[in-house]
């Protein structure tokens, strides 16, 4: 078994004396979801109407400016239509279905292009450093990520996610059959076959759980064979499999830890929000000025193509995230320091099996027992 106190120990002194995987780390926590989020949304139940009174039951929008009279209009026009009569906007529905597909996948290719390449300069960065007490600046890192192995370590993580996208087809064909079913038996029937259908959905969810925790656990193992042995994914997928089978004890170990671990530091981070809500208080302006630059530049863009208070929605969607992300830049950082301290001790778990695997018992130096 490998030293675990040692292994942590270590990583928590690589992190405070290696700070440029800090900057690593962020662009994880940014891309991973290792940070604070602070969007969120409310439905208000007013309803515009310029001809109301206010006699508590809405909101008199003679009483608003210009601009939100506007809106109210335009929200009227535009957006109520939509599901007053949704059958008559099949086409509208089908647009904006794949104008939030290319958004997704532009901002899914952004991440990637991103997170992969830091995710391969931590893992190489620290065993660099390990090996021969190196450190790198950041374009000395980057370079190091920057590279096919970055790719293949992607192309790992669509393969991996194939079961989750198996498991979610497998609901909706589930889902399809009890409703198709449940119109054409008794009601007494329909009642067992909904029973039987959420024991199913129970059994498939344990069993989808229990085997994507095992698959990031091996992804581990997959990661550093492709970032610092180099291999292809099929190689990575093998040897991996094999170092993880002679190593199981040590690594299941480690899992449990890590697992601990994550849990404080979840603890931890609600406990960190609120704390560092006067630091918010005091990064609100920034964030402000910052997020005003790509707000301005997506509102002429889009003026060019729309008009109204749609290029100003445009806007707001283009400027919260920078907003958002210079607001909650401190949890950022402390979700960065748990990316790095993660990666690192799964590098150095990786270093220590890898020396013992090398290690034969015939090599191990025999210590001479002293007689009296």
């Amino acid at each position: 078994m490998i030293d675990f106190g040692k292994i942590l120990k270590r990583a928590w002194f690589i992190l405070w004396n290696y700070k440029v995987l800090w900057i690593f780390g962020i662009l994880l926590a940014l891309t991973t979801g290792g940070g604070g989020s602070g969007n969120s949304g409310n439905n208000s139940g007013y309803q515009f109407n310029g001809n109301d009174n206010n006699n508590g039951q809405g909101f008199d929008m003679s009483q608003a400016s210009p601009w939100m009279r506007e809106l109210a209009d335009w929200f009227t026009q535009a957006v109520v239509p939509l599901f007053e009569h949704p059958s008559e906007h099949i086409a509208t529905f089908i647009w904006i279905g794949v104008a939030l597909f290319l958004f997704i996948l532009v901002v899914s290719l952004i991440a990637a292009f991103i997170r992969y390449p830091a995710e391969v300069a931590v893992i190489r960065m620290v065993d660099g450093y390990e090996a021969n007490g190196e450190k790198v600046g950041f374009r000395a890192g980057w370079k190091l990520g920057w590279n096919r192995r970055a790719f293949r370590l992607w192309v790992i993580d669509l393969i991996i996610g194939l079961p989750a996208l198996l498991f979610v087809s497998l609901l909706l064909i589930l889902g399809v059959m009890f409703f198709v079913n449940a119109t054409e038996v008794t009601r007494a029937t329909s009642v067992s076959l909904a029973i039987a259908t959420i024991g199913c959905l129970f059994l498939l969810m344990l069993v989808f759980i229990i085997l994507m925790v095992f698959l990031r656990l091996l992804r581990e193992f997959f990661s550093r064979f492709i970032a610092l042995e180099e291999t292809g994914i099929g190689e990575a997928f093998s040897r991996g499999w094999a170092f993880f089978k002679h190593n199981w004890k040590s690594a299941a170990v480690m899992w449990l830890i890590m697992l601990g671990i994550g849990i404080g530091v979840g603890i931890a981070g609600i406990i960190v929000f609120f704390v560092l809500i006067p630091v918010y208080l005091v990064l609100l302006i920034p964030a402000v000025l910052v997020a005003v630059v790509p707000g301005l530049i997506a509102f002429g863009i889009a003026s060019l193509f729309v008009s109204g208070p749609l290029t100003w929605i445009i806007a707001i969607l283009f400027a919260l995230p920078i907003f958002f992300t210079i607001l909650f830049s401190p949890l950022y950082l402390f979700g960065g320091w748990y990316q790095v301290y993660t990666s690192s001790v799964w590098t150095l778990t990786y270093r220590e099996m890898k020396i013992m695997n090398d290690t034969p018992a015939a090599q191990i130096p025999e210590v001479p027992v002293q007689t009296a």
